[in-house]
């Protein structure tokens, strides 16, 4: 039978905003419509209504989706944490509405290592495969699959996937995964331990084992740090520092809010960058033109 589906309805989109939350790189098993979007997470459908004042998600399982959307933190107050530092002001009034996603740990450990060195419709695409080959049928759409199935994958479909040369570190973390190591015990380590725990896997550096206990264990102490991010830095201090370096000194400055402060810095700047290039291909092409 199947399952009927449920409404949540957020009305203050100050705090929710459903772009903001999907489009700054946390996530990529989702597709955007001309009514909202459509969200994969798990075994779960989640469908998202856009409206002028006010959100709709339609999903078969209510808890699911208010433990994922991390409905329980209040935004607001970590808002105001993080604005007392003059420099978040903007990034949080452009990219007010973004949330940490509460996502499975697993999901997380096999997309971001996908994700590196990687563009984001290559990563989406290469989920998808994954996902349709190996994951549960749901009926009009496919589960993110079990470490039972994706231990059942050969090594050559990663590649056949778009995973390219990350299709051994894949198939070794998976190895791994599927000889006993239990990856929960990661959300009762310190966040130090946790990153050591997860830099032992194939192909999981720094950056990728900061974006799983941010966005997979829900350790917001941690601050991700890619270029955009050391561009940000060299910004706001007149600078060059080396991605470590840049990560140790937001962490200590934000603390257990480092995470969040991540997001809006992250999101604001890779917004920021496409607009720049809008501006950039105007230009010339005024110049060619020769209005």
């Amino acid at each position: 039978m199947e399952k009927k589906s449920l409404e949540i309805l957020i009305k203050n989109t100050n705090e929710f905003n459903i772009t903001h939350i999907l489009e700054c790189g946390q996530v990529f098993r989702f597709k955007k419509h001309d009514f909202g979007y459509i969200v994969y997470a798990s075994d779960k459908k989640m469908e998202v209504i856009c409206q002028k004042n006010s959100t709709k998600i339609f999903c078969d399982d209510i808890e699911f989706v208010k433990n994922y959307f991390d409905m329980s933190t209040n935004y607001a107050n970590i808002k105001k944490k993080l604005m007392v530092h003059n420099f978040m002001q903007k990034p949080i009034k452009e990219v007010y509405g973004i949330r940490i996603l509460k996502q499975l740990p697993l999901e997380m450990l096999i997309s971001f290592i996908i994700s590196a060195n990687n563009n984001i419709p290559r990563i989406k695409k290469t989920l998808e495969k994954i996902c349709e080959k190996y994951g549960t049928n749901m009926g009009d759409y496919y589960a993110f699959p079990t470490i039972q199935q994706l231990a059942n994958i050969p090594i050559e479909f990663f590649k056949k996937a778009g995973a390219g040369y990350r299709d051994k570190y894949l198939y070794e973390t998976i190895k791994m995964l599927s000889n006993g190591y239990n990856l929960g015990r990661l959300y009762n380590l310190k966040t130090e331990d946790a990153r050591k725990e997860l830099i032992k896997f194939k192909g999981v550096g720094r950056k990728v084992a900061d974006c799983i206990l941010l966005f997979g264990f829900g350790k917001t102490d941690v601050f991700p740090t890619d270029t955009w991010v050391v561009k940000v830095y060299k910004e706001l201090y007149g600078k060059n520092l080396p991605a470590n370096k840049v990560s140790e000194h937001f962490e200590k400055l934000f603390g257990e809010n480092g995470g969040y402060a991540q997001q809006y810095l992250y999101y604001e700047r890779m917004i920021r960058n496409k607009k720049e290039k809008i501006n950039d291909n105007n230009q010339k092409n005024c110049t060619t033109c020769g209005c």
